[in-house]
This record gives C-alpha cells, structure tokens and sequence, in this order.
C-alpha cells in the first residue's frame, strides 16, 4: 500500500515509518529537511520536504496514496490551526481513492481522569485543558466517512523508549541536572503507557485493517504512578529522591500542561487486542535494578528501560540504543 506520514522525523512519526516500510508498504514521509530524514531515506522511505503548515508544499507529492497517516505534531502558536490543516488535506487527498484510509493521531490526555475503572473508548472524552481542542478534531477526522474514507482515531499513551525518550526521558533529565526527578504533585496519579517500537506495530495494523470510524487506545496494561516512574527514572540516574512540584507551582511554569501531567489515567485498550491482535507486554516490572552493558555508555548518565527482550539505555544527550536483554519493562540505571 502506497502510505504517507506525516512527522517523518518525529519521536513517534519515525518509528511509525521505519514499520510500516518493514511491513512492506511503499513509504512517504514529511520532514523538514533531507538531512534530518537520512535515516529514513537509507531504509528506503522516499522523503517529501516540505511544512505541516503549507499543505500545497507536500500535497501533490502525496497524492495518489492509499493511506494518509497524520503523526506530526506542532506544539508551537499554530499548532491547532495545522492540525486543521492536515485532515483537511487529508480529505482532498483521499476523497474518490478506492480504499482510502486516514490515521488520525490524538492523544490519551482526551480522556481526562478515569477513576478507578479503566476507561475503554466509548467513554466520552474529558480532555485536560491543554488538549482541549482535540475532542473537535477527531471528530473531523472521522467525519471524513461521508467522503468514503476510512478514518480511524488512536490515543497513545505516554511513550517511551527509542531516540528521544519521550516524557519519560525529562524525568531522567532532571535527576540527573537536580539529582531528583521532579514531578507534579504528590505523584499517585496513574499513567497510561506504551513503548515506542509497540505503538509503531499498532499503525502498521490501523493502517491494514482498523475499521473505518474506530477510536483505538494505544497503551499496555500496566497502571503505575507517576511516583513510581519518577522514581524509577531517579535510581537509574544515581539518586534515590523525586522532587515534588505543587500544582499550582507547576501551573505557573508549565501552564495547563501541568494539569495533563496531573491527570489519574486508567485506560483499557482491550479494543486494540481484541479488534487488531495487538499485543504489547501485559506485565510491567519497573522500577528495577539492572545492569546493561555495551559499546557507547557512560555509568553514570544513562538509564534503560527493558522490554520484549531488549534493552534501550538513554544517555544525558537523549540518545538511545538498543541491546539484547533478558526481561520485559525494566528501569535501570547502565552501568
């Protein structure tokens, strides 16, 4: 299938494309510049440069696709108004295309706090004021049915793992600048999660086989605090503390994103294993020491966390590789 993504050398956007090139499909992606996508290029993925926000720049490179995959994610001024953009363009790409078919990227913060049972997807959405504009937009996504396209909405979680690492990797960072990872509150609020390489295998299924008008949750099954997690990530950086930031502090500094940082999340995404046979790890067991070993780590700057057999360790620079070890969903500390 002739797929385009958008967000090609994104956190998420690049793992999605490597996959669904490793899938088979023939492969677009949207980058910023040529060099910035030279590994895209090398596996084989043909790079369109060009601006989310200038749809006439990308969009007749991307014409003729089957799949319309939208990942990129702009958190500058614009960023409402371009995510507009792409599923508008996405509807005049896709509109008379014999199977035609648009993934739609949102995010788990469009839930809002669950309580104590897991919220599945036909719980209606209560988003973190941040995200408030989200609920609107995968309507317009799925919308895109009255043209004959199928659209299919997905809500990660909180990724991990791969280059970047994710919201994860600023905890690390702030143990390893402050010598505690700073969290917001109290930090007994739960998150949704979900490693990098485990929701890129999700898109390559939306992208086959999700039926048209789906909203799918793409998180694992585990149900850790943020404590947890910040203490997971402060041990694999050396310290023993997390550093607590009120509320209300946070708001200061880090505006309604405090509030989603803030939110108690527990989301099921039985929909995903049922529907697509999607089966990221279903047992989680981090925090944990471990030690990991291999060419181009430093002891005392990184951390890894393990899953499915493999280890990726997250250096001070946000780097990160991947070696063989043993047990899924480990946070340690390289030595």
């Amino acid at each position: 299938m002739k797929v385009f993504v958008t967000g090609g050398t994104g956190y998420i956007g690049s793992a999605v494309a490597m996959r669904l090139k490793k899938a088979g499909h023939d492969v677009s992606a949207l980058v910023r510049s040529k060099e910035k996508g030279a590994a895209l290029q090398g596996a084989g993925i043909k790079l369109v440069v060009g601006d989310l926000g200038n749809p006439a720049g990308y969009a007749a490179a991307a014409y003729g696709a089957q799949a319309f995959v939208h990942v990129a994610q702009d958190h500058g001024p614009a960023m409402v108004d371009m995510d507009k953009k792409a599923i508008t363009t996405a509807r005049e790409l896709l509109r008379g295309s014999v199977g035609g078919t648009f993934i739609y990227t949102s995010g788990i913060w469009v839930v809002g706090d669950t309580g104590e049972e897991p919220a599945d997807e036909k719980r209606p959405p209560k988003p973190a004021g941040a995200v408030a504009w989200r609920p609107a937009h995968e309507q317009a996504a799925l919308d895109l049915a009255k043209d004959g396209i199928r659209a299919v909405v997905v809500r990660p979680g909180i990724v991990y793992g791969g280059p970047g690492g994710g919201i994860p990797a600023m905890l690390f960072g702030t143990a390893s600048k402050h010598g505690a990872a700073q969290i917001v509150g109290e930090g007994n609020n739960h998150w949704p999660m979900v490693h990098r390489d485990d929701l890129a295998e999700l898109y390559v299924r939306l992208v086959e086989r999700a039926p048209a008008g789906s909203i799918f949750h793409g998180n694992d099954a585990s149900s850790h605090t943020l404590r947890e997690i910040g203490e997971a990530c402060s041990r694999a950086a050396g310290k023993r503390e997390v550093s607590v930031l009120p509320l209300d502090k946070a708001r200061a500094q880090m505006g309604p994103v405090a509030d989603a940082f803030a939110l108690d999340q527990r989301v099921s995404s039985e929909k995903a294993r049922n529907e697509l046979d999607w089966r990221p790890p279903t047992k989680a067991s981090w925090p944990r020491r471990r030690s990991c070993s291999g060419s181009g780590t430093r002891r005392s700057s990184e951390v890894a966390f393990q899953r499915r057999g493999y280890v990726s360790c997250l250096t001070r620079a946000g780097a990160i590789a991947s070696r063989s070890a043993r047990s899924p969903w480990i946070a340690t500390r390289c030595e």
